[in-house]
């Protein structure tokens, strides 16, 4: 049986990088763009990793 820490931990992980990806878009200049579009891919490259793994 799974412990709420290894259910949860890839949604708050994926939460965080979102998080961290819009606010370096809105606050941010220079590198943090290149920051926020890093942050921002990871989901969608893991979202289609998985998708394509199937």
């Amino acid at each position: 049986m799974k412990t709420s820490w290894q259910i949860w931990r890839a949604p708050l992980l994926m939460a965080v990088l979102i998080a961290f990806g819009l606010l370096a878009a809105l606050l941010g200049t220079g590198i943090w763009h290149w920051a926020s579009w890093l942050a921002l891919s990871a989901p969608v490259l893991i979202f289609a990793y998985h998708l394509l793994k199937r």
